[in-house]
């Protein structure tokens, strides 16, 4: 086996064996070569970066710049600074590792702003910079709610009066930016405006404004007194959308627990009565009586005279006495009783305030996806059957609370989602693998590129092909001879001969060991000719 001083030998004599073009050329082409590979391979392995953090402002993007060039950990800056994107591979340990230095602080800055002060500091400052460090701190509090994006909080505290007339309360405004599709309920805002209340002195919730970004009031307590009938709308409004949204997420999470995640799309319509109804009842029991009042009273005659009246007799002192008809019975008391009861039927009085915001009719629509089944490696769709339709429509109205008397209406309909929607999943899968096998898969070919294009022709040119033997000068001076006694004998051959490449291929063919010989030695005399120069 060759050592490694013969095949540097063997690649130096090659080198010097060339002409000056054929060695600018040969370097440019090694050149190229080398530069084109190390090129592709830092291309192929450059780190794909994702975003760290985004809608940052200045001041946060610097301190995390800072913090990412001190670590040594590649960074990219994109959108005027506001966005910060680092490998992929080290997103979640880069701001785990920022979370426990404090960043991003957010765009205001909370009582930190007093852990530095100095002693020129004047009172009007300390009042401002308090300010400024409440408002940092009610910003960062208001943005944990998982709906807002961002929050900027303004206080406005008129200066002191010693004139209790004069004195003036405080005011805050509060702008939220949502995030997209995200909407913030009555209740939230309310307890908004409670925390900004609550965190500055003397401020009431009455001189606190909550607004969004895109202009919309949702807390505003001026509002209602100025315009009662557009607070009362935009009231009645959210809770309509928060019932439809109770029952749409009430059946959509039914229905995905039986069928599987995103097998059914549920959309609600409310209609509810805001009509505030007061009812004067009486009814009347004609079973059920009562005695309102009751006289009762007693008459007693007294014994007849048996002497009859004075002065009278015969039979005009019988008339008298009133025995006419009556002789020879013998005379007695009368009595006479008389009762009277007056009764009262009983009767309830009621008076009904009817509820804000009875629900009158609900409808719900529902699309049912169908199933797919594999049939000769193809994915096949195929309908529910009705009895399944049925069973969910059963379930969707029991769901809901179905109430015929108010006239509800539910319907199932079993429709073919869009294919991209079904392969969503598996192209994502796809992708992710092929991400993360491309890159060691193209190193793995340019490696064999390399090896097998580059590399296996150079061995095999000149490491594993036998090196040839050197010629003897007696062996080159017969082989000249040999040439120069072949030409004499052929020369004259040559004149009469038009076709002189002919005639070359056939000498060739005839005489191979000289053609080789003379080939060799025409090679030399090029070679000396060029050194020469």
């Amino acid at each position: 086996m060759a050592a490694p001083s013969d095949y540097i030998s063997q690649l130096k004599k090659l080198y010097d064996d060339l002409s000056v073009r054929q060695k600018i050329v040969s370097a440019a082409v090694v050149v190229g070569v080398l530069a084109g590979f190390i090129a592709l391979f830092l291309f192929i392995n450059t780190p794909t970066y994702k975003v760290l953090y985004t809608d940052l402002d200045q001041k946060d993007a610097g301190e995390i710049v800072q913090w990412l060039k001190k670590k040594g950990i590649p960074y990219k800056v994109a959108q005027g600074g506001s966005v910060i994107k680092v490998p992929e591979d080290k997103v979640y340990d880069v701001r785990l590792a920022l979370a426990s230095q404090g960043l991003p602080r957010g765009s205001g800055v909370g009582f930190e702003l007093f852990d530095k002060t100095s002693l020129g500091t004047t009172d009007f400052v300390q009042q401002v910079n308090y300010q400024r460090a409440l408002q940092g701190e009610l910003e960062k509090t208001i943005a944990r709610f998982p709906q807002v994006k961002t929050v900027r909080v303004h206080i406005a505290e008129p200066k002191e009066s010693l004139f209790v007339g004069q004195r003036q309360e405080p005011s805050a405004s509060v702008v939220l930016e949502l995030k997209r599709g995200q909407e913030l309920s009555q209740s939230q805002v309310q307890g908004i405006v409670h925390l900004v209340a609550s965190a500055v002195p003397r401020l009431k919730k009455d001189n606190v404004t909550v607004v969004d970004t895109t202009g919309n009031v949702l807390f505003d307590s001026k509002m209602a007194v100025k315009d009662p009938l557009k607070a009362k709308a935009n009231l009645r409004f959210t809770y309509r959308k928060r019932l439809e949204s109770y029952f749409k997420h009430k059946i959509q999470t039914m229905l995905e627990d039986a069928l599987g995640p995103k097998k059914a799309v549920v959309r609600v319509s409310a209609e509810v009565d805001f009509n505030q109804v007061k009812t004067n009842e009486d009814r009347y029991d004609p079973d059920m009586v009562a005695v309102r009042s009751e006289e009762k009273s007693e008459e007693l005659d007294k014994p007849v005279n048996p002497g009859g009246i004075p002065g009278v007799k015969g039979g005009l002192a019988d008339k008298l006495q009133g025995n006419v008809g009556q002789q020879g019975e013998e005379n007695f008391l009368r009595k006479k009783k008389k009762e009277i009861s007056n009764y009262e039927i009983s009767r309830v009085q009621r008076e009904i305030l009817g509820s804000v915001g009875t629900l009158k009719r609900l409808s719900v629509a529902v699309m049912v996806d169908g199933k797919y089944v594999e049939e000769k490696g193809k994915t096949v769709y195929q309908p529910r059957s009705p009895e399944e339709i049925a069973n969910l429509k059963q379930i969707v109205m029991a769901a809901m609370g179905y109430s015929e008397e108010r006239g509800d209406e539910v319907s199932v309909v079993n429709v073919p989602f869009t294919p991209e929607t079904k392969g969503a999943g598996m192209v994502s899968k796809a992708v992710d693998i092929f991400t993360k096998l491309i890159r060691p898969m193209a190193n793995l070919i340019l490696a064999l590129i390399f090896i097998f294009a580059i590399l296996k022709p150079l061995l095999n040119r000149f490491v594993l092909a036998p090196p040839e033997p050197e010629e003897s000068p007696e062996e080159t001076a017969a082989i000249e001879g040999e040439v120069a006694g072949g030409e004499a004998a052929v020369a004259p051959a040559f004149e009469p001969m038009p076709d002189v490449k002919g005639e070359l291929r056939d000498l060739a063919s005839d005489y191979p060991e000289r053609a080789a010989a003379l080939i060799k030695i025409w090679l030399r005399e090029k070679h000396k000719e060029d050194e020469g120069e």
